[in-house]
């Protein structure tokens, strides 16, 4: 049960740690001090991981209009998807975050789809799609407007979304792989809408 895999976590962490002992009476006291803070450090970091991961993190969702406001202000950090079914672009960005998510389950994902949520398309003025909102504690902090900051192209690596997304403080910038984030992106574009055979974003 979860007793016993707390007890087993922490007996294995302070075995980690008891290897880094020392036999001098100070240093012995000193480092019993950092043993016991670091600790309760991954305690704290281990309860917040398991509150997020109830809390829907860990994987990429689709919310309705009447579960909006609750999700954006149950997590820290939250970035929501401003979607529509018939745009390829959307469908990219999909493919993008459905990665992103598994991998950086500190941050919640989200998607709504416009034509469900006319109140808070209206409420944050979503005019370009695909649009990403990004959210630190229930409040507005950045926007991900269309493809703009990928050069305009489908072909950005998934590394590139989540390098402007730490720019945004939602993904730790230390956890991303700079070098293929800042790699130049291929210029060919494969998606295109299915009415006009276009490549570019979409107005509202």
């Amino acid at each position: 049960d979860e007793d016993d895999e707390n007890a087993v976590y922490e007996k294995s962490t302070e075995a980690s740690m008891s290897k880094l002992s020392t036999s001098d009476d100070d240093e012995d006291d000193e480092y019993e001090r950092l043993k016991r803070e670091r600790l309760e450090q991954l305690r704290r970091e281990r309860k917040k991981q398991e509150e997020n991961l109830r809390k829907g993190h860990g994987e990429y969702r689709e919310i309705s209009e009447d579960e909006f406001l609750r999700e954006v202000t149950s997590s820290d950090l939250v970035v929501c998807h401003f979607y529509h079914t018939d745009f390829e672009r959307c469908k990219i960005i999909d493919m993008h975050l459905s990665d992103i998510a598994r991998r950086h389950t500190y941050t919640k994902f989200i998607k709504i789809n416009v034509e469900k949520a006319p109140f808070f398309v209206n409420k944050l003025a979503i005019q370009v799609l695909p649009t990403l909102v990004l959210f630190h504690d229930g409040v507005v902090k950045d926007r991900v407007v269309g493809f703009t900051d990928f050069e305009n192209s489908d072909e950005f690596p998934t590394a590139r979304l989540e390098w402007r997304l730490a720019i945004g403080g939602c993904i730790e910038p230390s956890l991303v792989d700079e070098e293929a984030a800042k790699a130049p992106i291929q210029k060919a574009q494969t998606f295109f809408r299915a009415d006009t055979g276009s490549s570019s974003d979409d107005e509202l």
